[in-house]
């Protein structure tokens, strides 16, 4: 995926690797039937479990992964798994349903294949059970593009009854529901440190009497264990019922981590009912050591008596978070009849979004949390400013947001914006969609327009051109011949019908792109080119899908089709910051180039005059983006600092013969098939070329510096004398090498190791100069009469009859 600054989607990491079937220790269920050994032709959910367990062979199932300690693979194809009851893993399992992409398609939020979609694999219990039961085995369990659904248990945990660790990841829990504790999951910390760790997961529809979506035991974990809980850019939304006392439960002595989350429109009891529920109680263990952070998360429309229920154990942090617009106090503290004037306690809250003042949605906290001395705690008060003010309705799950239901952001230039907030750090690295949040760049030519945090779960984008300080040329040669690879690559790979074709539109359009970038990198040649996509170097824009101002919105895609692109080059020197602003200071340059070139796609940077070394300063170019739509006038500017430098000659090695023609003599001239052709092309310079090799002060050539001679052969040149700059001990030699055997009879090879200099005297790569004496190939057979054999036919002949005579015996 294309990765920008500000953002790029790394929300699902998708590799093509090509395993030979006997490595490939995967078990593949090929039956949607819960079968259980009953079926030697089918492989199924259940039966790769216990296959898993046993490490050999059952049911319709191959042996796994049978290495000590070694985890299994267990890949489910596109469908629903509906159970006779719950599954038991007794070892560790990652489970993996059908990649849910289309790799026809381009996302609507990368602009690169393939398209994100729907999950595509279902487990679901019907309501007649668990799904998934680890307490007593403790074992590790992976779930990943999976949707889980419909489970039901009298006890703790609908779907998930967990003893040992789980990592929950592209996936889903939906509709489950326990009469107890726990509606989607309930974990039993038990001896050890356990972790549960979900990401990009939609939880939605779930119920409990505690814990609609989670709930943990209470008592084990006082005794000697944290157990770990971190949920990351998922949407936890529209779980429980009125009769429900909480949605996410927390006790014993745990590890809590909410990033980047939507949490909304969860329902508990409204008279003694809470979203997340954090209290020490008589039946409800907590410890004051427990560890609480939220930050980067949108917890709004939730309908309980309070959304966060907190007293005065654990540490706790709260930060960048909207937490307001529900029923019921936002924040509630449970002691002292709620009054939390003067409390202390290790709390901290600072740039969130809350409504502060008295009324529906208010959060509690104490005044010494929400403030210090130098203000850098400060918090945004959302009361009398409305839901909609500040944010859109929610959106449903689509391909917009990664099917996971999420607000986003308005951008209204004011001070109620949640976005772009001031110069403050601590917001999560990247928002809900995967999107990297950019905070640190300085904007030169655009300093209004840098990105900084967003309060909430999605980072809202803006067209930004951003600054690079550091471009630099490099190798022309090397960048031509790896167009061409790439081109042959995918030619190659798009002939043969046997390969993926689940890739086949991508390579088709990296195809036409490598052969572009071939043909106008080669039209529009230059000396010591720099080549810069902008686009690469920009954060997109966010925009609306349709017209309807409350609906999903898209990051426009970054492409010649949606912007326009023009530069300005300002010349040598430097940018100096004064006043908060920053200026050019230096000299125009008539030879410094900065040109766009629109069927190459790259700007192309290049002197005319060709120097590499600018002692006034560094060069100085812009670039600028303007949106092409009608009716969005977004546009930024980029500056490009730029140095040259002088790129190595090319060595390639070299083959002659030695014949009994050639008299023992050999004459070569390495520099035939050498070049210096990292610099790019001459054609354009404006000042006469001073060549491609090194010359000395008389303008004699001698660019060839040899390695040590192999015994028994000498050389003679041309010319010779010192090599330039630090070799000048060394000789290096010019014109004609010739290569002399001192023994006319020797049948040895001979390898000569060189590097060149160019004119500039920068030394080469390593190569070689072969010398293959073909002499030791002309004696196979030895002359005298009689039919008599020559020594190698008889050793040949020797060694046929031992290769024959084992032949007989394997």
């Amino acid at each position: 995926m294309k990765n920008y600054k500000k953002g790029l989607l790394c929300v699902m990491v998708l590799s093509a690797m090509s395993l030979m079937a006997a490595e490939d220790k995967t078990l593949y269920v090929n039956t949607f039937d819960d079968e259980d050994g009953e079926n030697l032709n089918k492989c199924s959910l259940r039966e790769a479990i216990k296959t898993a367990q046993m490490n050999k062979a059952y049911g319709g199932c191959g042996a796994g992964n049978t290495s000590l300690g070694q985890g299994d693979r267990i890949q489910l194809e596109e469908g629903e798994y509906i159970l006779k009851s719950e599954l038991r893993p007794a070892s560790q399992i990652t489970i993996s349903g059908k990649l849910p992409v289309d790799y026809s398609s381009k996302d609507v939020l990368t602009n690169e294949y393939p398209a994100t979609v729907k999950l595509k694999t279902k487990i679901s219990a019907q309501g007649n059970s668990r799904i998934f039961n680890t307490l007593d085995s403790q074992s590790v369990l992976g779930l990943e593009y999976i949707s889980l659904e419909n489970g039901k248990s009298t006890g703790g945990g609908g779907a998930l009854l967990l003893g040992g660790p789980l990592n929950l990841s592209h996936s889903a829990i939906l509709n489950s529901k326990s009469d107890q504790e726990g509606g989607a999951i309930y974990f039993v910390a038990q001896n050890t440190e356990k972790k549960i760790d979900i990401r990009y997961t939609l939880i939605e529809g779930n119920d409990a009497k505690r814990g609609s979506v989670i709930a943990m035991d209470c008592e084990a974990n006082l005794l000697n264990t944290q157990p770990t809980l971190s949920i990351i850019n998922s949407s936890i939304v529209k779980n429980g019922s009125p009769t429900s006392l909480s949605t996410i439960d927390i006790c014993g002595n745990p590890k809590v981590s909410l990033s980047a989350n939507t949490i909304a429109q969860n329902v508990a009891n409204s008279t003694n009912g809470h979203i997340i529920y954090a209290v020490n109680g008589i039946n409800h263990k907590l410890s004051s050591a427990y560890v609480f952070t939220a930050f980067s998360n949108t917890i709004v429309e939730n309908n309980a008596f309070s959304t966060f229920y907190y007293d005065n154990n654990g540490i706790i942090g709260l930060s960048f978070n909207i937490l307001a617009y529900n029923q019921g106090k936002s924040c509630r503290y449970a002691l002292n009849n709620g009054n939390v004037k003067d409390v202390e306690l290790p709390l901290v809250a600072s740039q969130n979004a809350l409504q502060l003042n008295a009324g529906l949605g208010q959060c509690d906290l104490p005044e010494k949390a929400t403030s210090n001395s130098d203000n850098s705690n400060k918090n945004k008060n959302l009361s009398g400013i409305s839901l909609a003010t500040v944010l859109s309705p929610l959106q449903t799950a689509s391909k917009y947001n990664l099917f996971l239901p999420m607000y986003y952001p308005k951008d209204n230039q004011n001070d109620t914006d949640l976005v772009n907030i001031g110069d403050v750090k601590g917001c999560s690295e990247i928002d809900q969609r995967g999107v990297t949040r950019v905070t640190e760049e300085t904007l030169m030519l655009n300093p209004t327009l840098k990105n900084t945090c967003d309060i909430g779960s999605i980072e809202l984008m803006r067209l930004t051109a951003t600054d690079v300080s550091d471009l630099k040329n490099q190798s022309y040669a090397t960048l031509i011949d790896n167009y061409q690879k790439n081109i042959d690559v995918l030619k190659e790979y798009l002939a043969n019908p046997e390969n993926n074709q689940d890739y086949i539109e991508k390579d088709k359009e990296d195809l036409k792109a490598f052969e572009d970038l071939l043909k106008y990198t080669k039209q529009y040649a230059q000396y010591r080119p720099i080549y810069v996509d902008p686009f690469a170097l920009a954060l997109p824009t966010e925009e609306l899908v349709s017209t309807d101002m409350n609906g999903p919105t898209q990051l426009r895609a970054l492409n010649t089709s949606n912007y326009n692109v023009s530069t300005r080059v300002y010349g040598v020197g430097a940018f100096i910051e004064k006043n908060g602003a920053f200026e050019f200071v230096g000299k125009e340059d008539p030879n410094l180039k900065c040109e766009w070139k629109a069927d190459l796609k790259r700007i192309i940077i290049y002197r005319l005059d060709g120097k590499a070394d600018l002692l006034e300063g560094s060069g100085y170019c812009s670039y600028t983006l303007t949106s092409n739509k009608v009716g969005d006038s977004s546009t930024s500017s980029g500056i490009l600092g730029i140095s040259f430098s002088n790129m190595a000659p090319i060595a390639k090695n070299d083959t002659y013969s030695i014949t009994p023609s050639s008299n023992t003599v050999i004459s070569v001239n390495p520099l035939t098939n050498d070049s210096d052709d990292g610099d790019g092309v001459t054609t354009h310079l404006n000042v006469p070329y001073i060549g491609k090799f090194y010359k000395n002060a008389d303008g004699v050539e001698l660019p060839i510096k040899l390695g040590p001679m192999p015994p028994g052969l000498t050389v003679t040149a041309d010319r010779s004398g010192p090599c330039p700059g630090n070799n000048i001990k060394d000789t290096c030699y010019g014109g004609q090498l010739r290569f002399e055997v001192k023994n006319s009879f020797s049948q040895f090879d001979y390898e000569i190791k060189y590097t060149i200099f160019d004119a500039e005297g920068l030394i080469s790569n390593e190569a070689t100069i072969d010398l293959i004496n073909t002499v030791k190939n002309t004696n196979s057979t030895a002359s005298g009469g009689g039919g008599s054999v020559g020594l190698w036919s008889i050793l040949g002949l020797i060694g046929l009859g031992l290769y024959r005579s084992r032949r007989k015996y394997v």
